[in-house]
């Protein structure tokens, strides 16, 4: 099946065009000149651009022995409809080892009319090497007949694996079986190209030299058929609702015993019938990394194939030797300490993940990390390092750390030597100790907002509160605040551009009212959660009301909140448990990807004349009162918040492609990835407090119309509720492009009487 690269409609092998969309199967723009290029070509022949797909592989070759009793199966010879069943496969003849594959007869031989030797071996030279500019193709139908010619090779039944290896047919039947002279000047240039697997997809751009058992091999391949879905891609594109990354029975212990990982992957009814497909199409080499990708695919490379030989196990990843590497970035004078620290925080948690892989060795290795600049300045590993049998010690990764540190003069930072002295006097001997200590710096060198003016409150004749500036200037004596009035109103709508709404809010309340013949206090909490809701169909709004009911019910049976605020390590918590239960809805439904469900959060908790204040996401907390105006409370964790966090200029910062793309949200990745913002703060004045989605904020649209729209409510006698309507309802006219949701509290106070 060719997949088609703008509509991923399946197509038949032999279609030019696809036949959905009717985009080229055969052609794409080249991206730097925008000329029309052939899929196989490496650079284009108008600009020398590079435009083709390539692919690390890693090749390892192993002990005969270790297969003694297993049939010797290509999967690159299943016919795809066979692999997708799930049917068992014919066993094969054994192909040659990776090493024997990578040869080339000699032209004498060739050109003899004697029968071929089967296993001639010379040097190998790169493709690269033997390409000149003057034999690329000058246009596309001089590319298309050399590809019908190729096509005719490869359908040619005088070519045998029995005669020749893979990569001897590949390097050396277009001379000698091309019938028109006037084609030699064309196959010069491929008659020494040579290819890893025998159906001649996967060109070498480097050589191949022999290696030991056991030992590793990393070369640069081209993909020649970019399009074509590979055995591996096939059966997971089908069978995604069955799939469990296989495991040994040993590691699934030390998962489960040092990350609590066992449910990330449930058991299917069909799991005992296609463990057998799946053992074969998924090679030993492979199966870390499927696992390691599915639980962190920002880290790891996309797995594009793999298969196994006799000897030989091989296994095609991403390619990000193109990417700059950590230790160059490390060195920056501009690079913040966040993002420094942000690095720390990912190589912590690569370790909990490699640990059980016995993989640590990965993050360890320099050339090995890799930053992709385009993608939050995400970690990339470019593949895995393997020490079985050793011990994980986080006293490794801490060494490696320094070596940063001392490389880049990082220790000018107050908080890296407090973190390297910590480590030396045996403060962070494990890993939960390291990520505490990580989150509580990162708290540390976050940004706060700017303290609200603090106000004095008089007492007057009137019993009404009187701000003054300079208290030193007066003679009277301060006054406790106590509240006087809360109230509340919510209302979601879902906009009018959106078919369904995926926003959830919720509101709990207890007020009990105290009169005296003189005066009317109360006493009075409040929780008030909303959750903005992302992943589609009617994933969003699942998520979104999983954890409005979640932050509900942790709250119903929390035994502090009945005397006070819970404090902000209970808060957290609560919004950890919440995250938790759509995670794990992800991982027993084998969601991956933009189909993981997830939702912002936003919640405020109200006791007598204390706010907390807890936020995931960018659905925001603002205040209103009279003499401080409209205040933001929380900033967004997004990716153009971030940057401004970091120090860069707001401009710049949000015209990113990738600005409003979140950092955080609730469902789609681990507990060690949701850090919740908390704050804390105390009303001494008539206020409002508005908790939005984005569509109600999106185009400052609150910053714009506050005066009109919010302030007004700030009297006892307005309508909460008419007033949270209208806001809805001029809202929809602004950014009706989404759901809009508001939860407007009106809180009044008063001066407390002796």
């Amino acid at each position: 099946m060719l997949i088609c690269p703008e509509c991923e409609f399946e197509n038949p092998n032999q279609n030019k065009f696809c036949e959905k969309c009717g985009t080229s199967l055969t052609h794409k723009n080249c991206h730097q000149c925008g000329t029309q290029v052939y899929l196989s070509v490496r650079q284009c022949h108008n600009c020398g651009a590079d435009i083709a797909q390539v692919w690390k592989a890693i090749i390892i070759t192993q002990a005969e022995a270790l297969l003694p009793n297993s049939p010797e199966i290509n999967l690159k010879e299943m016919g795809q409809e066979e692999v997708i069943s799930g049917a068992s496969p014919l066993a094969k003849d054994s192909a040659e080892s990776a090493a024997d594959v990578i040869t080339e007869e000699p032209e004498e031989i060739l050109e003899s009319s004697e029968p071929l030797e089967p296993k001639i071996e010379i040097d190998l030279q790169p493709a690269a090497e033997v390409e000149s500019e003057d034999t690329l193709p000058e246009t596309i139908t001089e590319v298309d007949d050399r590809c019908q010619k190729l096509e005719e090779l490869d359908n040619s039944e005088s070519i045998t694996a029995d005669i020749l290896s893979p990569m001897s047919e590949a390097a050396n039947t277009e001379n000698k079986l091309s019938s028109n002279p006037n084609d030699d000047l064309e196959n010069s240039s491929t008659a020494s190209e040579k290819y890893l697997d025998p159906q001649q997809r996967y060109q070498l751009l480097e050589t191949i030299t022999p290696t030991n058992q056991g030992e590793t091999v990393v070369v640069q391949v081209l993909d020649c058929n970019p399009l074509e879905q590979t055995p591996l891609k096939a059966w997971l594109r089908n069978n995604s609702g069955n799939f469990r990354p296989p495991t040994s029975s040993s590691q699934e212990n030390e998962l489960s015993g040092y990350q609590n990982q066992e449910s990330q992957f449930p058991t299917s009814n069909q799991q005992g019938e296609a463990t057998e497909i799946e053992a074969l199409i998924f090679p030993a080499i492979a199966q870390p990394y499927l696992t390691l990708y599915t639980q962190l695919p920002q880290h790891f490379p996309t797995v594009q194939d793999s298969w196994q030989s006799q000897n030989e196990e091989i296994l095609l990843v991403a390619d990000y030797s193109s990417l700059p590497l950590l230790v160059n970035l490390w060195g920056s004078e501009n690079l913040s300490q966040l993002q420094i620290l942000s690095w720390l925080q990912q190589m912590t948690e690569l370790w909990v993940a490699l640990a059980p892989w016995h993989c640590c060795q990965s993050i360890l290795e320099y050339e090995n990390l890799r930053v992709s600049q385009t993608d939050n300045n995400y970690i990339k590993l470019q593949r895995l390092y393997s020490k079985p049998g050793e011990s994980e010690n986080l006293q490794d990764l801490m060494k490696f750390w320094q070596s940063l540190f001392e490389q880049s003069q990082r220790t000018q930072f107050g908080w890296v030597t407090a973190l390297m002295q910590d480590w030396r006097d045996g403060k962070i001997q494990t890993i939960e100790k390291l990520r505490s200590y990580l989150m509580t710096t990162e708290d540390n060198l976050q940004p706060q907002p700017p303290p609200t003016s603090g106000t004095t409150i008089l007492q007057t004749d009137d019993a009404s509160p009187q701000k003054v500036e300079d208290i030193e200037t007066q003679n009277t004596e301060l006054l406790p605040i106590q509240l006087v009035n809360l109230e509340s109103s919510g209302k979601s709508d879902v906009g009018s551009q959106r078919d369904h709404n995926e926003d959830s809010f919720g509101i709990q309340t207890q007020i009990e009212n105290q009169e005296t013949p003189t005066e009317r206090i109360i006493q009075a909490k409040g929780l008030y959660v909303l959750c903005d809701g992302m992943g589609g169909h009617a994933s969003g709004e699942i998520a979104s009301q999983v954890a409005v009911d979640t932050i509900k019910q942790y709250f119903k049976v929390e035994s502090s909140w009945s005397v006070g605020l819970p404090s902000e390590e209970i808060i957290r918590e609560a919004i950890i448990q919440a995250n938790k239960v759509i995670y794990d809805i992800n991982q027993q439904e084998v969601r991956s990807g933009s189909s993981r469900m997830g939702t912002t959060l936003v919640m405020a908790m109200v006791y007598d004349t204390k706010v907390a204040v807890a936020h995931v996401g960018d659905s925001r907390l603002y205040r209103l009162s009279r003499q401080g105006g409209l205040e933001q409370i929380t900033l967004d964790h997004e990716v153009g918040q971030r940057e401004i966090n970091r120090g860069v200029e707001p401009e710049i910062a949000y015209g990113r492609p990738d600005a409003y793309q979140l950092t955080q949200a609730l469902g789609p990745r681990d507990e060690n990835f949701v850090r919740p913002d908390v704050q804390f703060f105390e009303l001494d004045e008539d206020s409002l407090i508005i908790l939005a989605s984005d569509g109600l904020t999106d185009n400052d649209f609150l910053e714009n119309n506050w005066k009109n729209l919010l302030e007004p409510l700030l009297n006892k006698q307005a309508n909460l509720e008419l007033g949270v309507n209208q806001l809805i309802d001029l809202a929809n006219q602004y950014n009706g492009h989404d759901n809009i949701t508001a939860i407007v509290i009106r809180a009044l106070v008063k001066p407390q009487k002796n």
